[in-house]
């Protein structure tokens, strides 16, 4: 995140700033401001009580945003895992897949499959193809019902 940051004349950091404020930084204002109060005009129970709420909430979407970052790894790892079974469940079998680019069919024996960049290629009998080509998948002659 983009900050400020003062520095010295001897190259030390002395003051930083970032855009983001955590639930540290709001107990601190909270405890500073409860310091600094006009004890003749106290803070009002309604006031303190909003306060805390904010606090709570704030931890809340804190804890919220760490789940949602958890659950997107998880999904992304179950997706690559469904990728890996799905191409091993074609080897052995006849494929057809189209390049999107200029619409030319390949097709060929699904004889294994390795994964680059994170994309999933199935090796045909003399060409890699992406696993998201395919569009049509038969059992290769001779292969029958023992598959």
């Amino acid at each position: 995140m983009p900050g400020i940051e003062a520095i010295n004349g001897t190259g030390q950091q002395v003051y930083s700033y970032n855009n983001s404020l955590g639930k540290e930084d709001f107990l601190k204002l909270l405890i500073c401001q409860l310091k600094q109060q006009d004890p003749l005009e106290p803070v009002k129970n309604t006031e303190f009580l909003a306060q805390m709420s904010q606090l709570t909430s704030l931890e809340t979407l804190q804890d919220l945003n760490k789940k949602m970052e958890q659950l997107v790894a998880l999904q992304q790892l179950a997706w690559e895992q469904q990728e890996v079974a799905f191409s091993a469940n074609l080897l052995g079998c006849m494929v057809e897949a189209v390049n999107p680019e200029d619409g030319k069919v390949i097709s060929g024996k699904v004889l294994g499959f390795y994964q680059n960049k994170g994309i999933i290629y199935l090796q045909l009998d003399d060409k890699a193809v992406p696993v998201y080509w395919v569009n049509k998948v038969s059992v290769a002659a001779g292969e029958g019902e023992g598959r």
